[in-house]
């Protein structure tokens, strides 16, 4: 399994941002994976860390498929890719209405549609061809890319759902997944499997890019009272509620939701379970983490992007306390 790290990462802006690229490019981190939602883009940082390290592989994860047209995530990805001398893979998702619509102001129709047209016409532009598409979501007349492709640019798609989950085995180089347990991906990724055998793909090379939380030689109670904090923001989504359901936390993602929708916020909080926090989130001492990520690996996880967190008061801390935990964690990797 290829150890990665999620770039940017909180206190990690401006200056100290190297610091983080750096530690990880010399503790053998192989991967550095961004994302974006409502605090960074996913290209820029992407492009400032290739400058860092001739050797990590780069991928976002995700960039929303309504939010930009299918000519602009184009012409960023192949940018971020030329700069990085091809180590730059590109990831797409549905993301959630309330970013897309609330935040965006764009209308969150038809995502499985959505999706397919994005790809198709990536996979046009990516090719060098002049595209012209009038889809029932994506609409584009005569765009060809006015630069040299110079590298393949892969694409992995995100998923959760069975439906979502099949389509990336289909059009997709790879996939992306998060807010997952051990236990639980196996029967998730048959489904992108089979979309892969129906493409006339080899299941066996399938790549699975997951997005974890850690909080190494962190306080234990200190970490499972915010991490539960933070999954309770989740579960109370629609989207991530209904994907709870699907991989056995029926129960819990109701209750919270019930008290969500009836403004009991702490109710809400309190109905997530310890062993749901435990599953969901790596945290304990490096040792400890090492082995919960050998777990993911037996599951089927290829590759992490490992968020790491800290807990202490001020940002030279937290700092200074995720750099080591990612020093510990390669030495006991």
């Amino acid at each position: 399994m290829r150890l990665g790290i999620t770039i940017p990462s909180e206190p990690f802006h401006g200056k100290y941002f190297a610091d983080l690229v750096r530690t990880a490019d010399r503790c053998g981190y192989t991967d550095g994976w961004s994302y974006e939602s409502f605090s960074s883009d996913a290209f820029a940082p992407i492009a400032a860390a290739s400058m860092l390290t001739e050797r990590m592989r780069f991928g976002c994860a995700i960039i929303p498929v309504f939010t930009r047209p299918a000519p602009l995530i184009a012409m960023s990805a192949v940018t971020t890719n030329n700069l990085s001398g091809g180590r730059f893979t590109l990831g797409l998702g549905i993301s959630t209405p309330n970013i897309v619509e609330n935040w965006m102001g764009v209308p969150f129709r038809k995502p499985v549609t959505q999706m397919r047209e994005t790809v198709e016409a990536l996979r046009g532009i990516f090719r060098g061809e002049k595209v012209t598409m009038a889809g029932k979501m994506v609409k584009i007349n005569g765009f060809r890319l006015d630069t040299p492709i110079d590298h393949p640019q892969q694409i992995y798609i995100g998923a959760q759902g069975a439906k979502m989950l099949r389509i990336a085995g289909e059009l997709g180089d790879g996939v992306i997944i998060n807010f997952i347990t051990p236990e639980t991906v196996a029967p998730m990724l048959e489904h992108t499997r089979d979309g892969m055998r129906a493409a006339g793909k080899d299941p066996a090379k399938l790549d699975v890019v997951c997005r974890i939380l850690v909080a190494a030689d962190e306080d234990p109670e200190v970490a499972r009272t915010l991490f539960r904090r933070a999954l309770t923001a989740y579960v109370t989504v629609p989207q991530y509620n209904q994907f709870f359901r699907e991989i056995g936390y029926d129960k819990e993602a109701a209750i919270a939701m019930n008290a969500w929708n009836a403004g009991d916020r702490k109710k809400a909080l309190e109905s997530i379970p310890n062993d749901m926090v435990e599953k969901i989130f790596v945290f304990g001492t490096a040792e400890q983490c090492r082995r919960r990520l050998d777990d993911y690996a037996r599951a089927g996880i290829t590759t992490t992007a490992l968020q790491f967190s800290s807990f202490a008061p001020t940002p030279d801390e937290r700092r200074a306390r995720v750099l080591r935990a990612i020093e510990r964690l390669s030495q006991v990797w």
